[in-house]
């Protein structure tokens, strides 16, 4: 026994002193374990995904099933008859405009409801700002939770969106994968595609993840607060409570990203320990990347998923790493000091260090999740340019169901540029790609560079708006271009660095997070249907292969060219400016 205990304590002993004091090396082997463990999580659920597109049997077929028929039978033809685009968006759109009005009305008039134990700060920008955060699958919250919502705000109002939007984006993606599957020239239907998508999906692993959650020490109650003795003064501390646990496992599988308490997962209620922060970047992304997976099954096309999960995990990887060095490295300045400097701290939780502190930041940005576990303005400004870059991608691997459809409007647009150099007619999945596909994918893709620089160049003019802003002006515009890369993205994720909390940025964001989701799904909802009415479905011979590497390159080279160079100036005069003169570099001492 004791040389058992012996050769333990031996072998920890190694291991913690490898991981202090190889900090670089233990920081890489972090981040590569996550990124392992999050494409094995991944894969494992892509057959079943792939076949919720298909409309096949699954396990969970014998409960889920019933519970979507009672649902089913309870809206009578509604929820049977095929429909097409017009009519599918529409009832999408119906659905969403009555969701949320019916949230704003619970939380405006939250002091008369059950549970009222907020200070209700919510005005009616504040308010429109919230419920389109929330119904748009964003969460960019510009209060402070919990003490500004009741409790029947967070589990009826924020909650209810949370399941609701990620139900809704799942919906769209079967619709549009049926597209490019049938000839039948419909899309399906919407109620029975959103029953599927919580029912069949998005509940069963939300309670799942909320079992691991509370069993890790994540509370659920409903009680207000807990009184703790003071060690350091005299009295009590009042550490609040809630219904975090599902709150929080509703937040990460449906790429929401709102928090419970105001620092989000940074917050130990939150997110307690490593194997909580673990649990969370694989439920933030199983869904999204495992949809990806998904597709090439669902269409036949294992290649196709593989290179999509290539190109996803390249920038996933770049993001991450570019991250991690960047605040390992810190500012120079820093070092000068006669400090034991061991990288920039500032912000980031001491139990998560910097590595499981980046790995979370580049998840929450390459999918739309937008949660965070650290103060991103202490991130250096290498460091936010990291994060910011699947940001202003768009978000490449998306939310539940979007992740899907943003990355085949790249997809549709490269196989296009690649028929232009081979010189023959662009061709896809045995379909061929007209001027309909051309058209609305290059207006998916254009519309997110223009909800963010419109609005960031109307901002920089008026000043009055500018007033509550605590930084350098490149750190100004950095927080600009976060804030409404962040809204466009539906993301949520914010830099802060000013008042967000004002009427102009309340409904500008509201707007910008609005038109972001559903400007998008109407516009690839409508290449659905154009695939949905073309036929045969029989392979031919084909002009380009989808799942070729050679394609991939390709697919990267037109996601940089569309998706950062629209952003390049801003980028330059912002974060860039900024960590050239964190660096002493010459554009610093030029440009003033």
């Amino acid at each position: 026994m004791s040389l058992v205990v012996s050769v333990t304590s031996g072998s920890t002993y190694f291991w913690s002193g490898f991981f202090a004091s190889n900090r670089e090396l233990s920081g890489f082997i972090i981040i590569l374990i996550y990124l392992v463990l999050i494409s094995i999580f991944a894969y494992l659920i892509s057959g079943y995904i792939s076949k919720l597109y298909r409309g096949e049997r699954t396990w969970l077929t014998p409960v889920s099933g019933r519970i979507v028929s009672f649902f089913e039978n309870m809206l009578g033809e509604e929820a049977k008859k095929q429909m097409k685009f017009r009519e599918y968006f529409s009832v999408l759109m119906i659905f969403s405009f009555f969701s949320g009005l019916i949230v704003f009305i619970a939380i405006f008039f939250q002091n008369s409801l059950p549970y009222s134990l907020a200070n209700n700060h919510f005005n009616l920008s504040l308010t429109f700002n919230t419920v389109a955060s929330f119904l748009t699958n964003t969460n960019l919250q510009h209060y402070s939770n919990p003490s500004d919502l009741s409790y029947f705000s967070v589990t009826f109002g924020i909650t209810g969106l949370m399941f609701l939007a990620s139900g809704i984006g799942f919906a769209a993606s079967m619709a549009f994968v049926r597209g490019i599957l049938t000839d039948k020239g419909t899309i399906g239907n919407f109620f029975h595609d959103f029953l599927v998508s919580i029912f069949y999906l998005i509940l069963p692993l939300t309670i799942f993840v909320s079992l691991l959650l509370i069993l890790d020490g994540v509370p659920q109650t409903i009680q207000s607060y807990l009184a703790v003795h003071n060690i350091i003064a005299p009295g009590f501390q009042y550490v609040q409570l809630g219904p975090v646990g599902t709150f929080e496992a509703i937040k990460n599988i449906g790429t929401n990203g709102g928090g419970f308490y105001g620092s989000n997962a940074a917050y130990p209620l939150e997110n307690p320990n490593w194997f909580s922060n673990i649990l969370e970047v694989i439920s933030f992304t199983i869904i999204p990347l495992g949809s990806i997976f998904a597709l090439g099954k669902a269409l036949d096309e294992p290649r196709f998923g593989r290179m999509l999960y290539t190109v996803i995990m390249a920038i996933f990887m770049f993001s991450a790493f570019m991250v991690f060095f960047s605040e390992y490295i810190g500012i120079p300045s820093m070092s000068g000091l006669g400090l034991i400097y061991t990288g920039n701290l500032l912000g980031k939780e001491s139990y998560l260090g910097i590595a499981q502190s980046s790995i979370f930041a580049s998840g929450a940005t390459i999918t739309s999740t937008g949660a965070a576990n650290g103060a991103l303005l202490n991130y250096t400004p290498a460091g936010l340019v990291g994060i910011m870059t699947p940001l202003l991608l768009n978000d490449p691997l998306g939310g539940v169901g979007t992740g899907v459809l943003n990355i085949f409007m790249y997809v549709i647009f490269t196989v296009f540029i690649a028929s232009l150099i081979v010189g023959k007619l662009p061709e896809l999945m045995s379909l061929r790609i007209g001027s309909k596909e051309i058209k609305y994918s290059t207006l998916s893709l254009i519309t997110h560079p223009l909800l963010v620089m419109i609005p960031l160049g109307v901002t920089l003019l008026l000043p009055h708006f500018l007033g509550t802003f605590i930084n350098s002006k490149p750190a100004d515009l950095t927080s600009l271009l976060y804030e409404f890369g962040s809204a466009a993205a539906n993301n949520g994720s914010e830099m802060g660095g000013f008042l967000t909390n004002q009427a102009y940025f309340n409904y500008l964001d509201g707007v910008i997070m609005i038109l972001g989701r559903y400007l998008l799904i109407g516009f690839q909802l409508v290449i659905g249907q154009s695939f949905a009415n073309k036929s045969p479905k029989i392979e031919f011979g084909r002009t380009i292969d989808p799942g070729s590497y050679t394609f991939a390159l390709l697919l990267m080279i037109i996601m940089i060219l569309l998706g950062l160079l629209s952003f390049f100036p801003a980028l330059v005069l912002g974060p860039v400016l900024s960590w050239a003169r964190d660096f002493n570099l010459f554009i610093g001492v030029i440009i003033r």
